[in-house]
């Protein structure tokens, strides 16, 4: 009875699921065309300003992200990327707005309607006069975590590799920057020793991506288990969605602001995106799979690290036997 409820599950998911994997997919090769024009053209043309005007060489940077600048760069990873490498800028796309609210829309929306929505519809009794316990249903929706987030994971991986592939090698190119610094320079300004003769491939590859995808797996089955402990109180869809995005919104605020703000870094290891890192994953930092909660609560980083995905899974796992206790211990309403 298990698996009809799974499949079931699964064909009820199958439109948006199809959706959402083909934005990730669209988004991330878009990400990667995006990588190579910042990367290949854009940063190495004020690189060459600043050799020739003997300006520092992350003057550009400082200016972009300088104000209200700093909350995307907050956003975007903090000051530790450097963006003018194809693998810092590549990681950034797991970072990206588009990426962590499709994540997001796709686990609350999913999750908001897996309880309360069958009770809202008035299904609910209907699936409950058959032979299924309740602790069935609630593991019948974490059989279909497991099989559709490395789905979701695997179509943002897919299009990074057709990104790479469509857009060729990231080549530094100067013979533009030597022509247009040539028009537009005074002409008694020497360019000989300041730009390279020769074009430069840069080396770029999707394969380190894999791992970091883990930790979006993490993310999604977090908020997955959040909001499905909250549909497991309620008997409204939209209600429990609401109070799903409620709570992923006050996360994602608190964590930005704690990141801004010093003061008001000690919540952010209360939010799910606090455990979010994949940049540091992909980079192969030493401390990517980890947390730092000594930085964020005693001032001492180093002294109190935690697994950025273990914690993310126990967080889901946690949320999804609340709900099934809840769930299993409550009256049911009768539908209108």
């Amino acid at each position: 009875m298990t698996a009809i409820l799974v499949r079931k599950l699964l064909r009820d998911a199958r439109p948006a699921l199809i959706a959402v994997c083909l934005l990730l997919f669209l988004f991330s090769a878009l990400w990667v065309k995006i990588t190579q024009r910042v990367t290949a053209e854009i940063t190495p043309f004020f690189n060459t300003v600043a050799r020739v005007a003997q300006l520092p060489p992350k003057l550009f940077e400082d200016v972009l992200f300088k104000g209200p600048g700093k909350v995307s760069q907050a956003v975007l990873g903090g000051a530790d990327l450097r963006f003018e490498r194809p693998m810092d800028f590549l990681a950034v796309g797991l970072l990206h707005p588009v990426v962590i609210i499709l994540s997001s829309v796709w686990a609350v929306g999913r999750a908001g309607g897996a309880i309360s929505g069958e009770i809202d519809r008035g299904t609910m009794e209907l699936l409950m006069s058959q032979p299924v316990p309740r602790n069935r249903l609630v593991l019948a929706h974490f059989l279909v975590d497991c099989l559709v987030i490395p789905i979701l994971c695997l179509s943002f991986y897919a299009g990074t590799q057709f990104g790479l592939w469509a857009v060729g090698p990231f080549e530094i190119d100067y013979t533009g920057v030597r022509a247009v610094l040539t028009r537009e320079l005074p002409p008694g300004v020497r360019l000989d020793g300041f730009i390279p003769a020769q074009s430069e491939v840069m080396e770029v590859s999707g394969a380190a991506q894999l791992p970091a995808l883990a930790n979006l797996a993490g993310l999604l089955f977090a908020l997955s288990g959040i909001t499905i402990a909250l549909s497991a109180f309620g008997r409204s869809r939209w209600k429990a969605i609401g109070y799903g995005v409620l709570v992923g919104l006050l996360m994602f605020i608190a964590n930005v602001l704690g990141q801004l703000w010093d003061d008001a870094s000690f919540v952010r290891p209360f939010t799910a995106y606090f455990y979010y890192q994949p940049q540091k994953i992909m980079l192969g930092k030493p401390d990517g799979w980890y947390a730092d909660l000594g930085a964020a609560w005693l001032g001492r980083p180093g002294v109190a690290l935690v697994p950025v995905v273990g914690v993310l899974f126990a967080a889901g796992a946690v949320g999804y036997l609340v709900a099934l206790r809840v769930f299993t211990r409550r009256d049911l309403p009768a539908p209108l």
